[in-house]
């Protein structure tokens, strides 16, 4: 695939002006002028994770087609390797990697428990054992560095190779057993490889990070699976010096790769939990407030004047005849089953373009880098994080700040008014049943007031039936007292029609009175209270202030395909700027906290890879070439 361009504004090396004292670092100013045309072109690897294996053999050059031995080089493979709160893990056992050395006739290899690669002259592999590694850091160190126990031995590979020939390959991370970059994804996706709590590395160094950031109390790096590789073909660059490999691996002589799957930024913030709680404290109201409306006088107030003002307007001109007794309210009975929406409120939820996840339960903010840097520069990371130039700064531009903070902007927005949704149909869901009796009493003339007797009316449904007529269940029924005196004539005779007209009201009526007698009690706790909502500006502040100070400003650099002496791309890691001369790195991943401050920031490399220094069977003979 082609190299996308960098989004990351830094300054480029043009082809050419690379230099030259780099370049000759390898073999000594003499063999260079004699032999060496530098060709410096940039580099673009075909590698991507569509692809089963990344592996070049055909290394050699017309020159060197005929070198079997006299040349001494080495290949190296570190998945983690770095220094990190004042522990070199390049010296940790545990950690240390592979080291295959050729002094032209034979080949050396560390730690004794590699083994021989298969298929594979003068390579040895020894995979990462997490258990061991983890026993072999320091407490402090584990606080910080989280490498999976669940990984085991085997997940991340190491690999090294040096041939009599001059030819040199190094691998780390997520490879085969015969050093090639292993494309087959774990099922349910690639394998996180190591967590940095920044948040206790950043305390280690004397920066609180809750001083640093209020609003934020945690935050770490996750690197999923990571692989880097090198390739040198050492007769070939001792004539002509270091070339770029081609992408089809027929010429040039020097060949860097690397794959990384995944990188996450994790965040815990208690603006988040205050979001949450305020969201649940409205819905813990409204379960409250449901429960008490049988008790609730204003709602049985309500419903006794509205049954009232209806039958009353129903008597009209009879009213000389016909009067309503007492209204009795009971019994009443509300319930609400608010179970769905405490479940939205605990789920994650995130942004339409799958940038970050909230997680409301814990606080966290997941930021998925990949899904960010494609979101700000469309077109540029079609292939993830791969791809990219050498020494790519992947997170240091307030363009990518934007995208972020535009990201969670979205996802409160749309997460608020998913949960005001589900308040509005929990409300409308509530259950009711409420029933009434009415007293009637009916005279003649001048005849005192007697009772005659009671209508029974009962009502069910949701509240949203209630407010919609038509959609209740109601049933009201006419009870006369048996003897009914002298009233009896007119009862059965010039009351029956109104009488008839009062069951038939309530029938249709009762429902939507005790829907709006409920509804002006709850009506309100259909939204979220904007004290609450306002609750996510904190939210947005925390994230973007945190990103700031800790990417925008430099304090941690996160680097893609790292590399010392690049053809191209962006300058070399200042660490690897003493790298000695002819030795080439590569790693998926570096992480630097505090790089201002030298050795005493930390450096962290994901998925390294070296190959070199290569000395001729010349320089060889002469003792030329110390550690060989």
């Amino acid at each position: 695939m082609k190299l996308p361009h960098s989004p990351i504004q830094h300054r480029r090396i043009p082809s050419g002006q690379i230099p030259q004292h780099r370049r000759r670092r390898l073999f000594g100013a003499g063999l260079i002028a004699a032999f060496a045309l530098l060709v410096q072109t940039a580099a673009p690897t075909n590698a991507s994770w569509t692809d089963r294996e990344w592996t070049h053999e055909a290394l050699g050059s017309a020159n060197c087609a005929t070198a079997t031995n006299g040349f001494a080089t080495r290949g190296d493979g570190r998945a983690l390797s770095g220094a990190l709160l004042g522990t070199n893990l390049d010296t940790v056992a545990a950690a240390s990697g592979v080291a295959v050395t050729s002094n032209g006739a034979r080949d050396l290899h560390s730690p004794a428990s590699a083994q021989p690669a298969a298929g594979t002259p003068q390579a040895w592999a020894d995979p990462l054992n997490i258990a061991l590694l983890n026993g072999a850091l320091p407490l402090n160190l584990t606080q910080a560095l989280q490498v999976p126990l669940a990984a085991g031995t085997g997940a991340v590979g190491q690999f090294g190779q040096a041939r009599n020939s001059g030819q040199a390959a190094g691998a780390a991370g997520y490879v085969t057993s015969s050093g090639g970059i292993n494309l087959d994804g774990a099922p349910g996706g690639y394998p996180d490889l190591a967590t940095l709590k920044l948040s206790n590395v950043l305390g280690a160094l004397n920066y609180n990070l809750g001083t640093l950031i209020p609003g934020i109390t945690d935050v770490s790096l996750t690197s999923g699976a990571v692989a880097g590789r090198a390739q040198l073909n050492g007769c070939d660059a001792a004539w002509r010096g270091a070339v770029p490999m081609s992408a089809d691996g027929t010429t040039g002589n020097l060949s860097r790769q690397y794959l990384a799957s995944h990188l996450n930024l994790k965040l815990t913030s208690p603006t988040v939990s205050a979001l949450t709680q305020g969201v649940t404290n409205t819905v813990s109201t409204l379960e409250t407030t449901v429960n008490g409306l049988a008790g609730n006088a204003g709602v049985t107030s309500s419903i006794t004047s509205g049954v009232t003002s209806l039958l009353n307007t129903l008597i009209g001109a009879n009213s000389g005849s016909l009067s309503l007794g007492s209204v009795t309210v009971g019994p009443l009975v509300a319930t609400v089953n608010t179970t769905p929406l405490r479940n939205f409120i605990a789920a994650p939820f995130g942004d339409p373009g799958g940038v970050l996840t909230v997680s409301p339960g814990t606080g966290v903010i997941s930021v998925n880098t990949t899904a960010l840097l494609a979101a700000a520069y469309p077109g540029s990371y079609t292939a993830g994080l791969n791809g990219l130039p050498p020494n790519t700064n992947l997170l240091a531009d307030p363009a990518i700040l934007s995208t972020l903070t535009n990201a969670l902007g979205q996802a409160l927005t749309a997460w608020l008014s998913s949960v005001n949704a589900l308040l509005v149909q929990t409300v409308n869901g509530i259950t009711i049943s409420a029933s009434v009796v009415i007293a009637l009493r009916a005279k003649i003339l001048i005849t005192p007031w007697i009772n005659i007797g009671t209508i029974t009316a009962s009502t069910s449904g949701t509240l949203g039936q209630m407010l919609t007529p038509g959609n209740t269940t109601t049933t009201a029924s006419l009870h006369l007292l048996p003897d009914l005196g002298l009233v009896a004539d007119i009862v059965n005779g010039l009351l029956a029609p109104v009488l008839s007209s009062l069951v038939t009201g309530l029938v249709g009526g009762l429902g939507g009175i005790v829907g709006n007698a409920i509804w002006a009690v709850v009506g309100t706790l259909t939204a979220i209270p904007t004290a609450v909502t306002t609750l996510t500006t904190p939210i947005i502040t925390a994230v973007s202030t945190l990103y700031s100070k800790l990417f925008v400003s430099g304090l941690v650099a996160v680097t893609a395909n790292a590399q010392n002496d690049p053809f191209s791309g962006h300058p070399e890691p200042p660490e690897w700027a003493s790298t000695p001369g002819g030795k080439y790195e590569v790693a998926a991943l570096r992480i630097g906290v505090l790089d201002t401050l030298g050795g005493l920031g930390v450096r962290l490399y994901l998925g390294r890879a070296s190959v070199g220094p290569v000395c001729s069977s010349a320089k060889l003979a002469a003792g030329g070439c110390a550690g060989y």
